[in-house]
């Protein structure tokens, strides 16, 4: 992480409050399991950084499993929305980092398959609904399925949970903004893929090396 931060504070085209926000995402690294995880398998220059690739996918599959899982067998709202609120701190890490480091060579390389962006980027749009479900199911003593349909409604910016007054309504509120945010991030990050997916490619025909930030998310 420290070689990381030391190559951002090197780095000219970084400065201001940009290099701040920066620094707190690589330092926020060292609570996301997956940046944890890379630390056990090859990295980008590696022949075999695929097999990293492919553990980053499964542990994202696994994050997507467990929010279903606790949707209809709650281990309760407390550890419920620990997990949830963890897996949503995981999801808009990577996507942060993602925008803000992911155009910074000297730290990531760049991508290697918009395809598998597209899916991952998918992935998260769904794991956020997702969990936001599973906070109102426990919070707003919703069903399974209506607290589903509500969150759907909230990205959506069509609907309203009817249960949600008082305190509640700054959980709804705390959605819009994430879910606003998640738009935004989704859009810079593959519009950013593209960009340098295209500027690797484009001279030579040869394929970019592998993406760290991909393995992210």
């Amino acid at each position: 992480m420290w070689a990381n931060v030391r190559a951002l504070w090197r780095d000219s085209q970084v400065h201001g409050l940009e290099l701040l926000f920066d620094t707190l995402l690589l330092v926020l690294r060292c609570l996301s399991i997956s940046y944890w995880l890379r630390r056990f398998f090859p990295g980008a220059d590696d022949p075999r950084h695929t097999v990293g690739d492919n553990a980053i996918d499964v542990y994202c599959v696994v994050q997507l499993l467990a929010l279903l899982i606790l949707l209809p067998f709650g281990l309760g709202p407390v550890a419920d929305s620990f997990i949830a609120s963890y897996i949503l701190f995981d999801i808009y890490l990577n996507l942060f980092n993602i925008v803000f480091i992911g155009k910074m060579r000297a730290i990531n390389a760049p991508p290697v398959s918009i395809e598998r962006s597209i899916l991952l980027l998918f992935m998260n749009v769904l794991e956020v609904v997702l969990a936001f479900a599973i906070f109102y199911r426990d919070w707003l003593k919703l069903s399974t399925m209506d607290a589903i349909f509500n969150a759907v409604l909230v990205l959506g910016t069509i609907g309203y949970p009817a249960a949600a007054d008082g305190q509640f309504a700054l959980l709804v509120s705390f959605q819009v903004l994430l879910d606003f945010i998640l738009i935004v991030l989704v859009i810079s990050s593959f519009v950013g893929h593209v960009g340098l997916f295209r500027s690797t490619t484009g001279s030579g025909g040869t394929s970019p090396p592998n993406d760290p930030l991909q393995t992210d998310r």
